[in-house]
């Protein structure tokens, strides 16, 4: 898997160690010369120094090749140029952007973003809703899972047209012991995944695994790449 990194800051630099901690090959482009150095030095990456929003730049950083973009800039413009260039000239298949003004979600949304993510939303969220239940688990839950000490994983699964799992039951589903799915999102609402719930076309699934299953949990819902081609 090849990943770009757009933004050698502080989040593109910790995103870029993690991501190469898991073996995946990562290029990183950056605009200040010195953070360029600084990320060469102390990484196994492929460190480009340029304008994250230029062509010929993204070309040079091996996009064309990539399976995922990710914009990481303090600035939402950049962020958000540097995924439609990835997405609509290079077809990368995921693009992700940091969102410095929440007043800017829904434009990266509308204009298909694959995921973005607010910094002020992600942490007002957190401490809203540990305000507001003092048995919430949310707040909780999700450092729990985002721990490299957890060994299981929440993942969200996106049933296409031709996926094995569609108008199956998740009873008739042969998933790996300790898989459990926590919510299924149809229709605009969230659904209560009892075995009988017959899977759809578009349906969007949330599961728990343990990491060592994921591969194997997505084939059962979505089929392999072959399936897809």
């Amino acid at each position: 898997m090849h990943v770009i990194i757009v933004g050698g800051g502080k989040v593109g630099n910790h995103l870029c160690r993690e991501l190469l901690s898991l073996g995946y090959s990562v290029s990183i482009i950056e605009k200040d010369a010195e953070k360029c150095e600084k990320i060469a030095t102390n990484m196994n990456a492929l460190v480009i120094h340029g304008d994250g929003t230029d062509h010929s730049i993204l070309e040079s950083a091996g996009t064309g090749q990539a399976d995922y973009l990710v914009a990481v800039t303090g600035r939402d413009e950049d962020n958000f140029v540097a995924c439609q260039l990835a997405k609509i000239t290079f077809k990368v298949h995921v693009t992700m952007a940091r969102i410095n003004d929440p007043r800017n979600e829904s434009i990266f949304k509308k204009l298909g973003i694959d995921f973005s993510y607010t910094t002020t939303f992600i942490v007002s969220k957190m401490i809203l809703e540990t305000i507001k239940c003092r048995y919430c688990g949310f707040p909780f839950v999700i450092p729990e899972f985002l721990s490299d000490k957890s060994k299981f994983e929440i993942i969200r699964l996106v049933l296409g047209a031709i996926a094995p799992s569609i108008g199956k039951s998740f009873a008739q589903l042969n998933v790996p012991t300790g898989t459990l799915a926590i919510a299924v999102y149809r229709d605009d609402a969230i659904q209560i995944p009892y075995g009988d719930l017959v899977l759809q076309e578009n349906d969007i699934v949330y599961l728990i695994t343990e990491r060592k299953y994921v591969d194997t949990v997505q084939k059962i819902f979505m089929g392999s790449d072959e399936d897809s081609e």
